[in-house]
């Protein structure tokens, strides 16, 4: 049986019920039983004429659909060019679909394809074809080639040629899911999404968009690039023929949580920074990046290295300042020339990366292999790259610094 809550109307204001078309069907009947008895009739010619009545009854133009709840709030309405019904009148299949998707009697998403159907009373509806979706509440746009609605779970699904963006963000995915409720984009497979300011691009299996809250989440191995400010708003899929803007950073992590406000990621579980401008490596477990200001936090074992010239500073903790090129680091810190063969142990290290000095202090070791010697004090400074490293004692009176000079196996 139809359920009175889904309504198809005519701009002509024809109001079609499922009685009134019981009774023109058993008008019909009895016409046709009446004609038939009367004889002299092709019954091959009355089963045709029969079939195209039918069909004709269950054909509409120029339709508006409409289903409502249990509390006579709107779940969605659905204007279509031609509706035809199934036999049953479960199924109707739509042409040229545009309609509004509603949550709570409110608008939710304003949605257009190329054909449709609708399943079950309205309990499901999908779409197929140049699909476009807009939540008129954050702005977001979904484009597709097939979307699946169900009004009682509050969940969207697109897929085939998924696309979207809003005013932050654009992204595209195997499957999205959105959940109408909170807001909240769910995608998957060969994710790619780009930020407009800060310009970023994100490559992960899997990632949510908390559109409310301005956040970015993902608990799968990611990738996220940052590049100089572009002339044009970065795109998921770029031409490869047209010239990408100049990469600054590129982290790489099993987790990640950024804020679109604040411009702050913090990267969980095998973080590696690289950066080009300074030249520089940070890997940890966890890391804050802060873009806007230019920063790279860490609460937990960090190690910083430079490739070229083969310098590696290790601590529990460190702070590395990009624009400044300067990084801090407490606890236990291990700085390593593997070209000179030297290395420096002290409580807290800072490092300009830019020009190599080196500030050391609190129970220093500076110790060489070549020739072998090693130097206890509680101050060192000098450049890392270099041989050149003084170790001083400490200003109070009774300072001293020891020096051992290690002899050569024989």
């Amino acid at each position: 049986m139809l359920d009175r809550s889904l309504k198809p109307r005519t701009k002509n204001i024809l109001k079609t019920t499922y009685h009134q078309l019981c009774y023109g069907l058993l008008f019909l009947f009895v016409t046709l039983g009446i004609i038939t008895g009367c004889g002299g009739q092709n019954p091959a010619a009355n089963q045709l004429e029969d079939s195209t009545r039918k069909e004709s009854s269950l054909t509409f133009q120029d339709v508006t659909l409409e289903k409502f709840d249990d509390g006579g709030k709107p779940l969605w309405k659905v204007n279509a060019q031609k509706v035809l019904y199934s036999q049953d009148r479960k199924v109707a299949n739509v042409t040229k679909p545009k309609g509004n998707l509603f949550q709570d009697g409110k608008v939710v998403l304003q949605v257009e394809a190329d054909q449709g159907q609708i399943f079950d009373d309205g309990k499901e509806v999908l779409l197929s074809g140049k699909i476009i979706a807009i939540d008129p509440r954050n702005q977001a746009l979904l484009k597709g080639d097939k979307l699946q609605w169900k009004p009682e779970d509050s969940i969207l699904v697109m897929q085939e040629n998924l696309t979207g963006n809003n005013s932050q963000v654009q992204f595209s995915a195997r499957v999205g899911r959105y959940f109408t409720k909170e807001q909240k984009m769910e995608l998957q497979g060969q994710v790619v999404a780009t930020v407009k300011d800060p310009p970023l691009r994100m490559q992960t299996r899997y990632l949510q968009w908390l559109i409310p809250q301005e956040k970015i989440t993902s608990d799968r191995n990611l990738r996220i690039d940052h590049y100089e400010k572009p002339a044009t708003p970065l795109s998921p899929n770029p031409n490869p023929q047209s010239p990408q803007p100049k990469l600054l950073q590129q982290v790489e992590s099993e987790q990640v949580d950024y804020d679109l406000k604040t411009k702050i990621a913090i990267f969980k579980k095998n973080v590696q920074l690289n950066s080009l401008e300074p030249p520089a490596q940070a890997v940890s477990n966890n890391i804050t990046w802060n873009i806007t200001e230019e920063t790279v936090l860490s609460p937990e074992t960090i190690k910083i290295v430079q490739v070229k010239d083969q310098l590696t500073v290790t601590g529990n903790q460190g702070l590395l300042n990009l624009k400044t090129k300067i990084a801090d680091l407490l606890g236990g810190v291990q700085a390593i020339s593997n070209k000179n063969q030297s290395t420096v142990f002290a409580n807290q290290i800072q490092w300009n990366l830019d020009t190599q000095d080196l500030q050391a202090n609190g129970n220093v070791i500076y110790q060489q292999t070549n020739p072998a010697l090693k130097v206890i004090g509680s101050e060192a400074s000098g450049k890392l790259n270099s041989d050149n490293i003084i170790v001083t004692g400490t200003k109070n009176a009774g300072g001293q610094v020891v020096t051992e000079i290690i002899p050569e196996q024989i």
